[in-house]
Parts: structure tokens; sequence; C-alpha cells
């Protein structure tokens, strides 16, 4: 997961300071090994970082791989969901977490409601052409969610009550690796 996402979470990371002005509370959902949170400790060092996964083993491998940050109370790891991204939140970035969402309009929905105003709200995903075969095959299998177009990520957010949102590609030396999907309540 750490070697296979790498260059699209730093990319998401290197794309957020142009599209979100200092924000001081910057919560990742679903930071997995925490390749992310290091990239936005780096891009936004006077910012506080949460990294928030359901998995006990990915908190581990954040905490770890960003032991300084952590130590240092820069860094705060808290398993769990949406549940955990507490108040006043000035950023909130999840990547490869839309496809989990079952019912993505209430998950926008629950994130909107904790954003501060000024706020943004910015989701990394590739569309059903850009995933790898097995994940274009077993994520509808298992009841997970691909989306066609990036027009209808922004769409998602749309209907969730949120000001227009707006997509910029993202590409690393040699292939597309997915989209940035910001929008702000």
């Amino acid at each position: 997961m750490a070697r296979g996402n790498r260059a699209f979470n730093v990319a998401v990371a290197e794309r957020l300071p142009e599209l979100a002005a200092g924000p001081k509370r910057i919560v990742e959902v679903g930071c997995g090994p925490g390749i992310g949170l290091g990239a936005l400790l780096r891009r936004f060092p006077d910012a506080e970082v949460v990294g928030v996964d359901l998995s006990p083993e990915m908190l581990a491998q954040s905490r770890v791989r960003n032991a300084e940050a952590a130590r240092s109370g820069r860094l705060t790891l808290l398993q769990g969901g949406l549940e955990q991204l507490g108040d006043s939140v000035d950023l909130v970035v999840a990547v490869h977490v839309l496809y989990f969402w079952h019912q993505p309009v209430q998950a926008l929905a629950q994130v909107r409601a904790v954003v501060a105003t000024g706020g943004l709200v910015a989701l990394g995903y590739r569309c059903r052409q850009d995933m790898p075969p097995a994940a274009r095959r077993d994520f509808p299998r298992e009841g997970h969610v691909l989306y066609e177009l990036e027009s209808q990520v922004r769409g998602l957010f749309a209907v969730a009550g949120y000001q227009p949102a707006r997509s910029v590609r993202i590409d690393g030396t040699r292939m597309h690796l997915g989209w940035l999907t910001v929008a702000a309540p």
C-alpha cells in the first residue's frame, strides 16, 4: 500500500497549498501507512495534523513513519472513521477513501459539518478506467463504488450542499495518477 500509492499521496499533498490557504488544523481520513501524512506535515509546517484510520496496523505504520511529528505533538493518530473528525477543521483530506463510502453524500455532509468557515474538503481518487484491473473487478463485487468521471464526484459535493467543486488532474512522470477534487462547505 505504501509503495503503490506513494506517488499519488505525495502529489495530492503537493497540490493542496495552492488550493488551501494556510490551514491550521488538517485531518486525513483513511491515512493508511502515513505517506500522505508525512507529505502534509512537510507542505504545511505550521499546521496541526490528525490522521484517522480504521486499521490499528495502518496507524502503527503511520506512527513509525512520522515518529518525530507524533512525539512533538504535531501529529495525532486516531482509530476510527468520520466520527473522529472533531470540530473546526480547516482541511479534510481523503485519498483513495471515496470508493468505500457506500453513502458518499451522507459522508460528505458529515464532513461538511465539521469544516471551519473558509475550510476545504479534498478527495483524491482514481476513476474506474485508471484503477488496477483487480480493483475494477473486485471493488464493485464487494459493494464499493467506482466512478466513471470526475464530474460525478463534483456532483456528489453539490448534492451534499457544498459550493461548486473543482477538480485537478494529478499526473506522474509517465502516467495519469488520478484526480483531486476540492470544495468548500
